[in-house]
């Protein structure tokens, strides 16, 4: 996509400067499915992956429709998107969470429509495709495993035609994260995780899924013995009895759980719980939660900040330290 720079005005003695992006059409998308090809900028764009529109509001376009995931938010759209989403006087239709209805789909009179963050399987994006062109995530990354730059620079290639504006958005969000690694040296190479409590065991991710990249990008390392635990799903399970396989510089609970986790006798031996390296996100901090899961530019910027300080609190090894 070719943009160009316009000085568009003088304002209170002095001048603006702002980029306008031109789109570049036609354009092909390859994806998991094989190839889209666009003819023209689309214009009625609809999401049905659980966060693209975060992707679409931070590239600048009002999705005609998006998916619920949860939360059930006016619009799906959570506070850190908002500003965003008023910003372009989005008030998209709102598919319901679960399965897709294409006779929904059909109803938004879509021209494309965005499946990358889903689970959408061949057949069907074959039935999606008879209604508008679709677009998937991109090749040689799981279901849910695509990171959010890439899946940035898709969404951005097929609304624009091209990547510019993908790329000024992925070079603030790595100042940003530059900026806290700066700010919190103690983080580099120590050990770090997200993880959850599910039907009796602890879950861990690994380093190709969005959970432990985060960690990762403030400086934290996980664990290579941890990482060969991953199925081909990249799910880790932990029975408790195994504890000490987690039992890490800092893990961060966004699904919260505290007086769960902390009820299990082999947790109360563990430096997690004697030296208070867990951050349950809960309660107050349950937006901090939905921002972490959703891993968007938009939810990124919000939580990086967020979760930064609770993090170096953690880290220090000390339980006094607030």
């Amino acid at each position: 996509m070719k943009f160009k720079q316009l000085i568009i005005g003088v304002i209170a003695a002095s001048i603006s400067v702002t980029t306008v992006f031109a789109a570049d059409f036609p354009t092909t998308i390859s994806h998991n499915f094989g190839e889209t090809i666009l003819e023209t900028e689309p214009k009625r764009v609809l999401s049905l992956g659980l966060n693209d529109h975060d992707f679409l509001y931070a590239l600048g376009i009002a999705p005609v429709g998006v998916k619920e995931w949860w939360g059930e938010k006016e619009y799906a759209s959570w506070p850190w998107a908002d500003d965003e989403r008023i910003a372009l006087g989005a008030e998209p239709a709102v598919h319901a969470a679960g399965e897709i209805n294409l006779e929904w789909v059909a109803a938004q009179n879509p021209d494309l429509i965005v499946a990358v963050y889903s689970d959408v399987d061949e057949k069907l994006y074959g039935l999606l495709s008879e209604i508008a062109p679709v677009i998937a995530a991109p090749k040689d990354y799981p279901m849910w495993g695509t990171p959010w730059q890439e899946q940035l620079r898709q969404i951005a290639h097929a609304t624009e035609g091209g990547a510019e504006k993908a790329e000024e958005i992925i070079a603030k969000l790595d100042a940003q994260t530059a900026k806290i690694r700066e700010q919190y040296p103690q983080f580099a190479g120590k050990t770090a995780s997200m993880a959850d409590f599910r039907e009796g065991q602890f879950t861990l991710w690994a380093k190709s899924h969005a959970p432990t990249r985060f960690v990762e990008s403030f400086g934290f390392k996980f664990p290579e013995n941890l990482d060969k635990l991953a199925g081909e799903d990249g799910w880790i399970y932990i029975s408790p009895e195994n504890i000490e396989q987690i039992d890490l510089d800092v893990v961060i609970w966004p699904n919260g759980k505290q007086d769960e986790i902390e009820a299990l006798s082999l947790y109360q031996n563990s430096n997690l719980f004697k030296q208070k390296r867990s951050i349950f996100l809960q309660g107050s901090t349950a937006t901090l939660s939905a921002a972490l899961w959703f891993q968007t530019p938009l939810s990124l910027e919000f939580a990086i900040n967020g979760v930064a300080p609770m993090v170096a609190a953690a880290v220090d090894g000390d339980p006094a330290t607030k």
